[in-house]
């Protein structure tokens, strides 16, 4: 069997994990590529020693070009809703991740690949990233709803009705993405955040993503009153402890890592 998805292990870095979507040459995504990325995603969620996920698409044309349109003129109404399940729990799968996942978009993500970047906690982009929901130009939906999780809903209802593509320096500036980069630096920058969140507490930043996934919909009371009950568990934990008592002593904690 053809692997499109790899995992691979920071060296300087093991608790970072690079997980590389490689499907030549754009990085159109298949069923099969999809049920490899799910597994790669549930198994790294799954392994304590990932402290930070980096999610990118092989080569320098495309994060993930949306979806493989001659797998998408084979199917029936009934194949197409076993499809969009599977790509759904994929999304809910790095939304939900034990740990941070940071997107490192390198060139275009339409579409389902743009679906799958707004899923992501962080999102850093080369400066030839282009973006676009191009679906009514091929006759399908979706992706609307994962890309008002970024920009206002006016630029959402353009993108989708028109299919107009946008630069990295556009999202940017609506404060979609974090970070824009030269693409031979992409990696760099990516591994470069990811090492900052991997020096807090393994148990803080996973109560934190956890924290904010529970809190996206909720109204301020409800969401701060979670963010409380967030705080009366850490301060229950070993980490929480070191944390304060570094602060007081003023050093560099130490957080033990699986």
């Amino acid at each position: 069997m053809t692997r499109y998805v790899h995992s691979t292990r920071n060296l300087e870095n093991p608790a970072i994990l690079t997980i590389t979507i490689d499907r030549p040459p754009r990085n159109a995504m298949t069923l099969e590529s999809y049920k490899q990325l799910l597994a790669a995603l549930q198994e790294s969620h799954l392994d304590e020693t990932v402290g930070c996920v980096i999610l990118t698409g092989a080569g320098d044309k495309s994060f993930v070009a949306g979806g493989e349109l001659s797998e998408h003129a084979q199917l029936d109404a009934e194949r197409a809703q076993l499809r969009t399940a599977l790509i759904r729990q994929v999304f809910d799968t790095v939304r939900k991740h034990r740990a941070p996942v940071i997107a490192a978009v390198n060139g275009y993500a339409l579409g389902g690949g743009l679906a799958l970047m707004a899923s992501c906690d962080i999102i850093i982009a080369s400066d030839t990233a282009k973006f676009s929901l191009p679906e009514v130009k091929v006759g399908i939906m979706g992706g609307t709803r994962h890309l008002k999780r970024l920009v206002p809903d006016k630029v959402v209802r353009w993108m989708a009705l028109t299919g107009t593509m946008v630069g990295a320096d556009y999202f940017l500036r609506l404060g979609a993405i974090q970070e824009v980069v030269p693409a031979a630096e992409l990696m760099a920058a990516a591994t470069k955040m990811a090492q900052e969140i991997c020096q807090y507490s393994p148990t803080a930043i996973q109560l934190m993503k956890e924290t904010l996934n529970l809190t996206e919909h909720m109204d301020l009371d409800e969401g701060y009153h979670v963010e409380c009950m967030a705080t009366s568990i850490m301060k229950s934990t070993p980490d929480g402890k070191e944390a304060v008592q570094a602060v007081l002593e003023k050093r560099r904690p130490v957080f033990k890592r699986k």
